[in-house]
């Protein structure tokens, strides 16, 4: 009998500590060793103990909690007093409002420090050049009033005087050269004093020095040929003594060739549109067939007698290009 007993006591005993042993341990749902207690049976008469994997521990707060325990976070380099790090917001360049900056930080802490950066504006490029210009040749018509000049040599007649009007067709094939044919009208008194209407035409060439500025500089330089009509006064002689000293209009017709040179300036107003100013100087020699016969210019001291002659024409006009 006694050793019966013997044998049922650790039974028994391991019976009694497996709901024990669950209990402390933790009962997992559903397992076959956890026994539903009812709540009268509880300690203290409350709700069932929730498992230890549901409880959260409170831990003690950092300034409670006891020193050497646990080492304090090292404050990030650069930074003073542990304090945080700047706060570097860089704000696009050409805005008008500075960027709101909005900072959450955890309770019992200081705002870090925020620094407004503006990022430096990248200057734009620059536009690319312009292609160049290509070159077109081009056609223009140039009108113009002009004046002559005799001079101012002795036998030059008071009331000398000459003008008129003149057109040209001009061709550019480059910015530096033109070819300019014209035709030109004048009337008035000439060097010996009688009146006179000429008819010139000229073939010229010019040279522009700086063909790509607005007011252009030009050399100009050709031949030209001319038909004049003049009307004469002369004395006439005859055996008649009614008609021998008197006075008769003889009109004359005249021929030249010679060459001419000067200088100008164009100002263009637009692409299609100039001014021009320019001063030649010509010179010439009669070549009808009266002119060995009937020389043009006589001087009266010495009586040499000669068809060359010369002046100067002062112009000015408007060219329309195309």
């Amino acid at each position: 009998m006694r050793r019966c007993l013997i044998h049922a006591l650790p039974a028994v005993a391991m019976l009694t500590s497996v709901p024990a042993f669950a209990q402390d341990a933790g009962c997992p749902p559903g397992s076959w060793f956890c026994e539903e207690v009812p709540e009268e049976a509880l300690p203290d008469g409350g709700a069932a103990q929730a498992p230890e994997a549901d409880v959260e521990e409170e831990l003690p707060a950092p300034e409670e909690r006891p020193a050497g325990r646990r080492r304090a976070p090292r404050p990030p380099r650069g930074t003073r007093h542990g304090a945080p790090p700047p706060v570097v917001v860089y704000q696009p360049p050409n805005q008008g409002q500075a960027p709101q900056v909005v900072i959450v930080t955890p309770g019992g802490q200081p705002p870090p420090r925020v620094v407004v950066r503006s990022t430096p504006a990248v200057p734009p490029a620059p536009p690319p050049p312009p292609p160049p210009r290509r070159w077109r040749s081009e056609w223009g018509l140039n009108l113009r009033l002009e004046g002559a000049s005799f001079g101012s040599a002795e036998g030059v007649a008071a009331d000398a005087a000459m003008g008129g009007l003149g057109l040209s067709l001009r061709y550019r094939p480059v910015p530096a050269f033109a070819i300019d044919l014209g035709v030109d009208v004048l009337g008035g008194i000439d060097y010996n004093g009688f009146k006179r209407t000429e008819i010139p035409l000229s073939l010229s060439g010019m040279i522009f020095l700086n063909p790509r500025s607005r007011v252009q500089f030009y050399l100009m330089g050709g031949v030209n040929m001319s038909y004049a009509d003049v009307e004469r006064e002369v004395i006439l002689a005859s055996d008649d003594p009614q008609v021998a000293g008197t006075l008769s209009t003889v009109n004359e017709e005249y021929e030249y060739f010679g060459g001419h040179g000067g200088i100008g300036l164009e100002f263009r107003l637009s692409r299609r549109v100039a001014l021009n100013i320019d001063g030649l100087a010509f010179i010439r020699n009669r070549t009808d067939e009266r002119a060995t016969q009937y020389p043009e210019f006589v001087d009266p001291e010495t009586g040499r007698t000669t068809n060359v002659s010369g002046g100067g024409l002062f112009r000015g006009g408007i060219s329309f290009y195309w």
